[in-house]
């Protein structure tokens, strides 16, 4: 396998549907990295980002211009997210090279907003494999609106397995935005992660009949092979959960300023 050297920082990648908050994540993470004096290199992967507003030590735009595919190609909007990640992909050692002369404790790169155009390309897995499988890690952002129901909190779940398996990397699931939730659908929600049997009952509640029975057996297979059970809750706004995104970092690579990780814990500690 081609990758990067040991001396390269491990990467996570930022994973969720459209509007999840996954660039506002990207730039909160950064922003909040830099006050416990840990260095996160911030990477834009989203060819069709109007604008982002963290620093970007690598823009994925610089390479391939959105605007410049549909006109070239004459294709729409979709068509040209479709190519232009294909494009990316027949540059990823290029991108790997760029990627390996940046130097810091960790990359978290921003993802294009539509799920499907990083989960179930080739050119994904061809990049994830250029940067080194085992250096890499996926937060699949869940988000908070479509979690108030509870099909729709299944929904998500099922399409983070999905990823998880495509894409074959270790991955924990986070509630975005959850500031915008009240109190108690956020207990709700984090109660459904947690206990299996309260989602069966709230999805019998819901709909009942034969898609139910479907999407419980999804849910006890899944409970079984996952490696990080649970959802936890994440705001961009506030930073609730930074500390929680670097503790499922370190606890995969190691290293990233331990002695500063018990400092980043003391803060979330006090915020709660």
């Amino acid at each position: 396998m081609v990758g990067l050297d040991s001396s390269s920082p491990p990467v996570i990648f930022v994973v969720g549907t459209a509007g999840a908050g996954k660039s506002s994540l990207v730039t909160s993470f950064q922003r909040w990295s830099r006050f416990i004096e840990t260095e996160v290199i911030a990477i834009n992967l989203d060819p069709g980002a109007e604008r982002v507003h963290y620093d970007a030590e690598f823009d994925v735009r610089d390479l391939i211009s959105l605007t410049e595919v549909m006109n070239e190609y004459d294709l729409g909007p979709n068509g040209a997210q479709i190519l232009a990640a294909d494009l990316v992909a027949a540059q990823a050692m290029e991108v790997a090279d760029e990627l390996h002369a940046l130097s810091g404790e960790l990359m978290v790169v921003d993802t294009p907003g539509q799920v499907e155009l990083f989960a179930f390309r080739e050119a994904s897995s061809h990049l994830i494999e250029v940067l080194g499988q085992d250096q890499a890690a996926i937060i699949y952002l869940f988000d908070p609106m479509l979690s108030r129901s509870p099909s729709g909190f299944v929904s998500q779940m099922l399409l983070s397995s999905i990823v998880e398996f495509r894409l074959g990397l270790p991955t924990k699931n986070f509630l975005s935005k959850a500031d915008l939730l009240e109190e108690e659908e956020l207990e709700k929600i984090l109660e459904w992660s947690e206990r299996l049997e309260i989602l069966e009952l709230a999805l019998y509640d819901e709909a009942g009949g034969q898609r139910t029975e479907f999407a419980i057996n999804q849910l006890r297979m899944m409970q079984q092979f996952s490696q990080t059970p649970g959802l936890t809750p994440l705001s961009s706004e506030t930073e609730d959960g930074m500390a929680d995104v670097m503790t499922f970092a370190q606890a995969l690579f190691g290293g990233m300023s331990d002695a500063r990780d018990g400092f980043a814990q003391d803060i979330e500690y006090e915020r709660n």
